[in-house]
């Protein structure tokens, strides 16, 4: 058996469907060789915690069904530094015992010797903003029964739990459209879609080619395509920027949206790792819209929010469903 000092130095953070089985697996690791920098459960303390390691990987141990941690498991794909290394330690998939752990010792110290490339960096702070922005469409140009208010969503990790709570305190009758723009795989899309739709008053679908954004609707941005809005008002999907570190993009979709609808949009920057969004909320600030972020306290990891907060364009921090009752004041006050 390798011992500590046999072994190249691996330091290996380890996520598991439960904080007992991380533990057994922590001490099983030990054993072979390994140094074990964390070991925890799928929740929010570990995926905090993730955010600062020092580590050379990242072993995340599917040994339980885990369904319900989706978009965390989507979440760490986007935005881990760390190289991930997926895991079924489940009776079928091989149990974990001292031999399995051998195994994988060694697989995990042949990933390290790999090196492989690093993932791009998000953009770095105090990155120039977007460029100048043209005027927005007028209103006269848009599709009769077009929305005349556009919110955008922002969300990554913990950001389907924040959007589902946000929008079930949302009104049916108040006067505005969304657009969220949430970090989440492809095939999941449809999925977050029909979950938000049963907890919302509002129509949830995902975005389609040249659908007139009507109040009363959330409108899922594809994180497979670019979502813009025509000079008239219609969804436009186009191939992905190439500078887009994040899919879907919060940064371009705020931007997007802020360039058509002007003093009209507003953005809410919810739970996510990274900085997405932040220079989106520039972008709508520019145009004289509103930007509101969802507070430390509520959030699964608070990154995104405090991102977007250092920018100094976010006039209202909450919960959820404080965000929600908020919106709602607000457009009762300007009616």
């Amino acid at each position: 058996m390798p011992t500590e000092m046999d072994a190249p130095s691996a330091r290996v953070a380890i996520l598991a469907a439960g904080a007992e089985h991380a533990g057994h697996l922590r001490t099983l690791l030990k054993t072979a060789g390994l140094r074990v920098v964390h070991s925890g459960g799928l929740d929010a303390a570990s995926l905090r915690a993730v955010e600062g390691l020092s580590a050379d990987v990242l072993l995340v141990d599917l040994s339980e069904e885990i369904e319900s941690e989706i978009a965390l498991i989507d979440g760490l794909l986007e935005h881990s530094r760390l190289p991930i290394m997926f895991n079924d330690s489940s009776p079928g998939g091989g149990r974990a015992n001292s031999q399995w752990a051998q195994r994988l010792a060694q697989k995990l110290i042949d990933m390290v010797r790999a090196a492989a490339p690093p993932r791009p960096a998000p953009p770095a702070e105090g990155a120039a903003p977007p460029a100048a922005l043209s005027a927005p469409a007028g209103e006269a140009s848009r599709p009769a029964g077009a929305a005349e208010n556009v919110w955008v969503l922002g969300a990554s990790l913990g950001g389907p739990q924040a959007v589902r709570d946000f929008l079930a305190a949302v009104d049916a009758d108040l006067p505005v459209a969304f657009i969220l723009a949430q970090h989440i795989g492809v095939n999941h899309v449809q999925l977050l879609a029909e979950q938000l739709n049963r907890a919302s008053a509002f129509r949830v679908l995902p975005a389609r080619l040249g659908h007139v954004l009507r109040h009363g609707e959330v409108i899922l941005a594809p994180a497979d395509r670019h979502l813009q809005l025509t000079e008239d008002g219609y969804v436009a999907l186009t191939a992905t920027p190439a500078d887009a570190v994040y899919s879907p993009s919060i940064d371009h979709v705020m931007t997007a949206v802020a360039e058509r609808y002007g003093n009209r949009v507003g953005a809410i920057i919810f739970s996510g790792m990274g900085d997405d969004g932040a220079e989106g909320c520039l972008a709508v600030a520019r145009r004289g819209g509103i930007v509101w972020a969802q507070d430390v306290k509520s959030c699964v990891i608070s990154s995104m929010p405090d991102q977007a907060r250092k920018t100094h364009t976010v006039t209202y921090s909450g919960s959820p469903p404080a965000i929600a009752r908020h919106l709602q004041d607000y457009f009762r006050d300007n009616e």
